[in-house]
């Protein structure tokens, strides 16, 4: 009974997710019934929709059934099971910091890892601030500034090798 009333307003969530021009996917893991499953989610800043499956990845993403569908911006991490679907794709900077945080960790004599992971840092605030201007543009000034930092970083590192 529940399920059936609960179908229309989830179908309108589905239906949205893959109308909109950005969204975010991502999996992580739960417990069903004391058994490891893997919850593939797409989301927006709004709306959120996930899928528990028994199994990860290519799999479990093709039986959630949005991704197929989905032809906006995909913001994710590199996982090859998302890079399948025609749609554009954007590489999630919350990802990138954490492969930087753990090569900081293994390697600290690379200080270029720690530029890196202060630029990102910076970038988020930057755009943080521009949004509350206005949500639509990031001033060139401000593009720029940040593109120069990223190149003066990718320089250093290439010193290094």
């Amino acid at each position: 009974m529940a399920a059936a009333c609960l179908e229309a307003p989830v179908t309108a969530i589905r239906d949205a997710l893959v109308a909109a021009p950005v969204a975010h996917a991502d999996e992580t893991s739960q417990r069903v019934n004391g058994t490891l499953h893997w919850l593939p989610v797409l989301r927006t800043n709004r709306l959120t929709a996930y899928f528990p499956h028994p199994k990860r990845g290519a799999e479990a993403l093709d039986a959630f059934g949005l991704l197929s569908q989905f032809v906006g911006v995909l913001v994710h991490d590199h996982g090859s099971a998302c890079q399948r679907y025609q749609c554009l794709h954007v590489f999630c900077d919350a990802h990138h910091l954490c492969e930087l945080i753990a090569i900081a960790e293994r390697s600290p004599s690379q200080p270029w890892v720690t530029d890196m992971i202060m630029l990102l840092c910076q970038a988020n605030a930057v755009v943080g601030e521009a949004q509350t201007q206005d949500p639509e543009t990031l001033p060139a000034s401000n593009v720029e500034h940040l593109r120069i930092r990223y190149d003066t970083i990718l320089r250093g590192c290439l010193k290094i090798y």
